[in-house]
């Protein structure tokens, strides 16, 4: 008996432009739209190759949609309704446009960056100087992930979040490694990195996960969860200096700065609770109440010997052990060499 080839990229009689035209045909034939893992099926390919399919058909013309349809995430053709007035934009908000899209290119290769592009070419008239506005904003990102890589996982995540699937996947990440299944509730973006914050089904508790620190992730159809209502993502980091620690008790941290950085510190807002005052010669102090101190260390050791931690305690522990551990590598306290 021969063996049935494995799902990809399939020669024969499914090439892509055959596969494209079948595809762009069950596309025009269903009107509620089409599952993006039934479609892989019957055609006998993988999602990712479906998805790529689609892309080339919008890069056609075609325009496409993605909806839920009785909870399930479907993508369909846009039909022609009722005309409507263009939406006109004045020259300072299409330049907003072209600003905030310039800080989506990080997300290149992701739904956010995709979606976010043909909202932007559907607000952009023809010859419009589109590309004068988005040449005249210019973004620099600071150490930016490689999303065009994680263009599976986003989309998994994204039907996880959307039609209220359960998520499983390997993470690489954590106080503990290995298969995790999440409830997600929300995409959370911090300093340009993705992360998704849900329920731990295994350990019964929120927590946040870093979308590049997810492997093997699925949107599981046959599991599918009741959103708690109560849930609240601002809440979840209400206290938090950062990404990690939001809901633990909070800590009173005091720092003082050098009069030298006193103008990069002062007119900014590192904590919501945050006070700041001058000392005698013009040196800063910062005051707020955080939860977890993880993000507060290397925040402090950010700023070098300009910096120096007052409260509490253990933040000046934490501190004093990386700056030793640094000091051992760079060879103790010899300062020749």
């Amino acid at each position: 008996m021969p063996r049935r080839p494995s799902p990809g990229r399939p020669s024969g009689q499914y090439t892509q432009a055959v596969r494209l035209f079948q595809l762009h045909q069950l596309l025009e034939t269903n009107v509620e739209g089409v599952r993006i893992e039934e479609i892989a099926r019957d055609l006998g390919v993988t999602p990712r190759s479906i998805r790529r399919d689609l892309k080339a058909l919008e890069t056609a013309g075609i325009e496409l949609e993605a909806v839920d349809v009785a909870g399930e995430r479907r993508v369909r053709v846009v039909r022609a309704g009722k005309a409507t007035d263009p939406v006109r934009l004045t020259r300072y908000q299409r330049y907003s446009l072209a600003a905030v899209r310039r800080m989506f290119d990080v997300f290149t290769g992701t739904p956010l960056h995709d979606d976010f592009s043909q909202l932007f070419a559907k607000l952009s008239p023809p010859g419009d100087e589109e590309g004068a506005m988005a040449d005249r904003f210019h973004y620099i990102p600071e150490a930016p992930r490689n999303y065009r890589k994680l263009k599976d996982q986003v989309y998994e995540v994204y039907d996880g979040i959307l039609r209220t699937l359960t998520l499983q996947f390997h993470y690489e990440g954590g106080t503990t490694t290995g298969l995790r299944k999440v409830e997600p509730y929300a995409l959370v973006l911090y300093q340009n990195r993705l992360y998704v914050v849900g329920r731990d089904v295994q350990k019964d508790a929120d927590r946040t996960f870093a979308i590049d620190l997810m492997k093997r992730v699925r949107a599981l159809p046959a599991a599918p969860f009741k959103r708690n209502p109560e849930f609240n993502v601002q809440r979840l980091f209400e206290g938090a200096f950062g990404i990690y620690g939001g809901g633990a008790e909070r800590q009173h941290v005091v720092v003082d700065f050098d009069a030298r950085v006193a103008q990069y510190i002062e007119p900014r807002e590192w904590h919501p609770t945050q006070k700041t005052s001058r000392l005698p010669g013009g040196d800063l102090r910062i005051e707020f109440d955080a939860t977890g101190l993880t993000e507060v260390v290397g925040w402090v050791l950010r700023w070098g010997s300009a910096a120096v931690v007052r409260e509490p305690d253990e933040l000046k522990k934490r501190v004093r052990d990386e700056l030793a551990r640094g000091l051992e590598r760079y060879g103790g306290g010899d300062a020749a060499g």
